[in-house]
């Protein structure tokens, strides 16, 4: 929910700049107009998107190094609870 808002905000923003809104009365240059929009919006959403992924792949880094640290830490203590059982030091 909260990304579709943040999508359609950066999208009315971008039409705002763009000069879309002002210029809907004017007949001339309105497929230029509408053009500008397309780009405007397309590269903002394009910017959430990379950053999104950015955000995701240091996520998925970091709980691939905790998920390693967590499973060297259950060997560990499978190794000693093992010799523990086993009466060897």
């Amino acid at each position: 929910m909260m990304r579709r808002i943040t999508i359609l905000c950066v999208a009315a923003l971008a039409l705002n700049l763009a000069g879309v809104f002002p210029s809907i009365a004017e007949e001339q240059g309105l497929k230029e107009d509408a053009k500008k929009a397309g780009r405007a919006v397309g590269s903002a959403a394009r910017e959430v998107w990379q950053g999104a992924k950015k955000a995701g792949k240091e996520i998925g880094h970091t709980a691939a190094k905790a998920g390693k640290a967590v499973g060297g830490a259950a060997r560990e203590g499978a190794k000693e609870l093992k010799s523990a059982f086993t009466g060897e030091k």
